[in-house]
Formats: structure tokens, sequence, C-alpha cells
């Protein structure tokens, strides 16, 4: 190749480089309803009322797909929506064991093929030792759409709900 096409191929290299670099961001403030799939979620054997959740996170982001940067102003409020919706009784109830949960990790990552939802749970019952539920089914990213962005932090967490609710299962009394 002669240097003057050298410098030609370098320039369009350089110059759509810089294009892609500059990518106006959309920032998209999560509106928590759109998260919520607890109709999917299995029923308590037994009852539980949820105590707290915690926002652990470091940082406290949430990531993004494409150029849909999300905001979410309040994950343990949705967190805590979500898990009373689903089965968990008021923090209040009487007689119940109490299910403390540490929101530890709740983003969206992406590289260019590949969207990696992640959500990360600490629980404990009553203070015993806790336990890890965590989330994080990967999937083809298409389009890097807002929407493909809600739907794969969507099955994230109702992945994470679905397991904490079934470690809470195992631990029902046995039927007598």
């Amino acid at each position: 190749m002669s240097p003057r096409r050298c410098v030609a191929v370098v320039a369009i290299a350089a110059t759509a480089a810089l294009t892609a670099c500059n990518t106006k961001v959309h920032q998209v403030r999560v509106d928590p309803s759109r998260l919520d799939s607890t109709r999917s979620m299995p029923a308590l054997r037994c009852g539980y009322r949820l105590v707290e959740v915690a926002d652990e996170r470091p940082g406290g982001g949430v990531g993004g797909l494409g150029r849909h940067q999300l905001i979410l102003d309040d994950a343990p409020a949705m967190v805590d929506a979500q898990l009373r919706k689903a089965g968990l009784k008021a923090a209040d109830s009487a007689g119940l064991p109490g299910v403390s949960v540490r929101l530890k990790q709740l983003y969206l990552t992406q590289n260019q093929t590949t969207k990696v939802p992640v959500a990360v749970y600490q629980a404990s019952i009553d203070g015993q030792p806790p336990f890890l539920v965590r989330a994080s089914k990967s999937s083809i990213n298409w389009n890097g759409t807002e929407n493909e962005a809600y739907s794969a932090l969507a099955t994230a967490l109702l992945d994470a709900n679905v397991q904490l609710f079934a470690a809470l299962n195992t631990r029902c009394p046995a039927a007598g």
C-alpha cells in the first residue's frame, strides 16, 4: 500500500473512531413499574415479614445498554415493593420470621454482542447466617434499545426474587 493511501486509510479509521466516541448518551430515569415481574413469582409456603431492604451497592449505579444510561432513583424501595407484592408481609407483622435483604449489586453491562444484567442480594432470616442470591442471565445484545435494557434488568430482578423465595421456602417448617 502506498504511503498516501495508508494515510487516507488511517484518516478514515480515525474519523470513524471519533464519531463512535461522540455518540450522545440518552439518560433514562427507570420507571420501577416497567421492571415488575411479580406475576411470575412462586408462592411462599409459609409467612415471612420483610424487615428491610438496604442498598449496599458500591457506587449505586445501574449501568446501561447501548447509548441508554439507566438512572434508578431508589433501588431498595423498588425491590421492597416487588417483594411485598409477591408475598412478603409488612415488617410489623407479629409472629412471622423477619427477612432482611442487602442489595449488593444491581446493574446492566454489555459488550458488543452480549448484555449482562446482574442482581445480587444478601439475605438473612432473623439474624441467622446470611445467604447470597445471584442472578446473572446474559443474552444476545440485539439492538441496545431502551426496551431491551428494561427487559434485561427485569429478568435479573425476577430471577433474584424467585431464587430468594425458593430459598425462603426451603426454610419453612415441615407441615405436621
